[in-house]
């Protein structure tokens, strides 16, 4: 298996904290699950602090603090609370809401029961769409068309707050289209501003806030193994044993993991840029010590900690310790297989796989 690949397999596998696309923000209180889902009123996202609740996977609740952006509702606040729609009124109380970290949270059915509001929930991107006029229906429906005609799990992009790339900042997808293997993107941050850019399926331009949230969630304390081959001039050792920190973004949406050496030193290490969390810290980071997943003698790992190479390496052993080289060339005979390895100091010589020599260029 490609060493690359092996280590985003290793990532993947010994924490499993990062689901395809988007990491459900999800609560347990008295024995129900909450999952947070995205609000779009009248086709515009509306940026919050308090989410949307689905609640054990079949009852919708709206946050009493962003109902003042909903059309045709009143809050009377006092005791009891009470909120008004078109068609009448409701109290709020235990049959038709709950409360949360001192946010109290109404049933969805229950809002259009007073109003002449309607709306959909999209299960396929965890988002709702209210609207209370048709222009509104309208625009809800042009993005839920969108959200149906892309590829499998690509829908919860939609309402999730992102750091683009080649946009500075913070901004959340409000509408996403699919054609000829690319994902037109609209994205919008809290100031209003919205653009839209074109990014390919297999290479996103953007870095998810719920993945970057989750792996320093479940990373920060734990040990890692840095990978030195294409950091040259970290100050960081090769497989040294490190403490992972934190994961961030500057204003220009560059990221950067923080490790702390056994003296307590922290160092910082910019990230090279990809959609993944865990692709742009395999680059760089073993999550188990490799020492336990190869079975090679002491004098073969001292070599590699040193970036060195001793006659009679494997293949594995070389890339382990120089990298992959950028060529190669490869001669077969019936009984020998000869390989020449190019890299920008030397080439390297394989007979039947094991190292033979090397020559300085």
């Amino acid at each position: 298996m490609n060493k690359k690949w092996l280590r985003v397999w290793i990532w993947m596998m010994v924490f499993a904290i990062v689901i395809p696309f988007q990491t459900i923000h999800a609560v347990n209180v008295k024995g129900s699950t909450y999952q947070s889902v995205s609000l779009f009123v009248n086709g515009k996202f509306q940026i919050t602090q308090q989410y949307t609740q689905f609640v054990n996977n079949n009852k919708l609740y709206i946050p009493i603090k962003i109902m003042d952006r909903i059309p045709g509702i009143t809050i009377q606040y006092g005791s009891p609370l009470t909120i008004t729609g078109n068609k009448g009124s409701i109290t709020v109380n235990d049959s038709n809401s709950f409360a949360y970290a001192g946010v109290t949270y109404v049933m969805y059915k229950s809002l259009l029961a007073i109003t002449d509001l309607d709306g959909k929930y999209a299960s396929s991107a965890q988002v709702l769409f209210l609207w209370s006029d048709d222009e509104g229906k309208r625009a809800s429906s042009e993005i839920l068309t969108n959200i149906s005609q892309l590829p499998a799990n690509f829908g919860y992009f939609v309402g999730e707050k992102i750091y683009p790339f080649y946009y500075p900042g913070t901004y959340w997808i409000t509408d996403i289209r699919y054609a000829s293997s690319s994902l037109y993107i609209t994205i919008q941050n809290k100031s209003g501003d919205t653009y839209e850019f074109n990014s390919p399926v297999s290479d996103l331009d953007f870095l998810l806030d719920s993945e970057l949230t989750s792996f320093n969630q479940n990373w920060h304390g734990k040990y890692v193994w840095f990978d030195n081959r294409a950091y040259n001039g970290s100050g960081l050792n090769h497989l040294e044993k490190l403490t992972f920190i934190a994961v961030q973004v500057n204003d220009q949406n560059d990221a950067f993991v923080t490790l702390q050496k056994s003296n307590g030193k922290q160092v910082g290490i910019k990230l090279n840029r990809q959609y993944d969390v865990g692709m742009m810290l395999s680059d760089i980071l073993w999550s188990k010590n490799p020492r336990t997943l190869y079975n090679w003698s002491n004098s073969v790992w001292t070599a590699i900690s040193k970036n060195k190479l001793l006659n009679n390496m494997t293949r594995e052993q070389v890339i382990l310790s120089w990298g992959e080289p950028s060529d190669k060339n490869t001669y077969q005979s019936s009984s020998l297989t000869y390989e020449q390895w190019i890299y920008s100091s030397a080439y390297l010589y394989f007979w039947n796989g094991r190292l033979n020599s090397a020559q300085s260029r």
